[in-house]
C-alpha cells in the first residue's frame, strides 16, 4: 500500500506544462484476445489513470471512467482511457493469467513520463525530483512492506513499459491501487515499474496468481464485508477505500452475486447505490 507520508500527505499544487495525445488505438476492442489488447498497450501514447504523471484520478476504467481527482497538479483534467485498456479490464479474471505473464514484458509503449530536454513540449526540469519504487497494495489491505520503500532517483525521461501498464490493470480488476506511474507532492515523479523492481511482479503472483473467477468474486466479498479491515482504516475511510470499489466491480463481473447480497451486504450495497445515484444529479 502507498506510505502515508508521500500519498496521503496534503495536495501540494504546482504548475507543470504537459502536452498529450489521443490514443492511436480505436475501433471495437470487443472481438479481440486478451493477448491481442496486450499486444496493443504498446500502441498507448496518452497519461492514464495508474500511469499518469501529474495526477491520481480514482476510478474503476471498465466503464472508461477516468475516475475522481484524488491529487496531484491543479487543473490537469481527466484523459481518455485507452479502449484497450478499458477492454482488457473488463475481461476480468479471463484477463489476469496473461496480464500477470506480462510483468515481465520489457516492450516499450509510446509514452515517456520525466523531464525531457530543453525545447521539448514537458520543458526543462518539471520536476524536481524523480525515482523508482517499488509500492505495492498487498491483497490483505493495509498491509505495508517494510519500514520503508526502494528509493533511487532517476533523471531525463522513462519509457512506460507493457509489464506497466499490466500491473496497472491487474489492480484495476482486483480493486488494488496499483500505480505504476504517478504524481508526488510537490514537485515529484514516482515510477513503481515491475521492470524496474522485479519484487513488484513477485508479489502481484504469489498473491493473485490463483485469482480465477471464484478466487477474484470471493476477494471482492472479503473487501465488501470488511473481513480484513486494519485499524488504521475507519469504517468510512475502508468504505471508500475498498467496499465500494468492491461494490462496482461484483456488480459488473458478477451481477447475479451482487443481485443476491442480503443483510450487512445488501445494506452497503444500497447505501452503494445510493451515493452513485446521487453523484450523477
Amino acid at each position: 500500500m502507498l506510505g502515508a507520508g508521500k500519498l496521503i500527505a496534503s495536495i501540494f499544487v504546482t504548475s507543470i506544462l504537459y502536452a498529450y495525445t489521443i490514443p492511436s488505438v480505436s475501433g471495437d476492442k470487443t472481438k479481440e484476445s486478451v493477448t491481442d489488447l496486450i499486444d496493443e498497450l504498446t500502441q498507448i501514447d496518452s497519461q492514464s489513470p495508474g500511469i499518469n504523471s501529474a495526477a491520481i484520478y480514482e476510478g474503476f476504467i471498465a466503464n472508461n471512467s477516468s475516475g475522481s481527482f484524488q491529487g496531484g497538479v491543479l487543473g490537469v483534467p481527466p484523459r481518455e482511457v485507452p479502449p484497450q485498456m478499458s477492454e482488457l479490464v473488463r475481461r476480468g479474471s479471463a484477463a489476469m493469467p496473461e496480464l500477470i505473464n506480462h510483468l515481465d514484458d520489457k516492450r516499450p509503449t509510446k509514452l515517456e513520463v520525466g523531464n525531457k530536454p530543453s525545447g521539448s513540449q514537458v520543458g526543462v526540469d518539471a520536476f524536481t525530483f524523480m525515482y523508482f519504487s517499488d509500492e505495492y497494495d498487498s491483497r490483505k489491505p493495509g498491509w505495508i512492506r517494510g519500514p520503508r520503500y526502494m528509493d533511487k532517483d532517476f533523471s531525463g525521461t522513462y519509457t512506460v513499459k507493457v509489464a506497466d501498464v499490466c500491473y496497472v490493470l491487474i489492480g484495476q480488476i482486483v480493486n488494488r491501487r496499483l500505480l505504476a506511474v504517478r504524481y508526488q507532492p510537490s514537485g515529484g515523479l514516482v515510477v513503481n515499474s515491475p521492470i524496474k523492481a522485479p519484487v513488484l511482479a513477485k508479489r502481484v503472483r504469489a498473491e493473485w496468481s490463483n485469482a480465477d473467477s471464484e478466487g477474484l468474486r470471493q476477494s471482492l466479498l472479503e473487501d465488501i464485508r470488511g473481513t480484513n479491515r486494519p485499524f488504521r482504516f475507519s469504517r468510512v475511510g475502508f468504505t471508500e477505500r475498498f467496499s465500494n470499489p468492491a461494490l462496482e466491480r461484483l456488480r459488473f463481473y458478477f451481477p447475479d452475486a451482487y443481485n443476491r447480497l442480503e443483510g450487512d451486504d445488501l445494506k452497503k450495497r444500497k447505501e452503494f447505490e445510493k451515493l452513485a445515484a446521487d453523484s450523477r444529479r
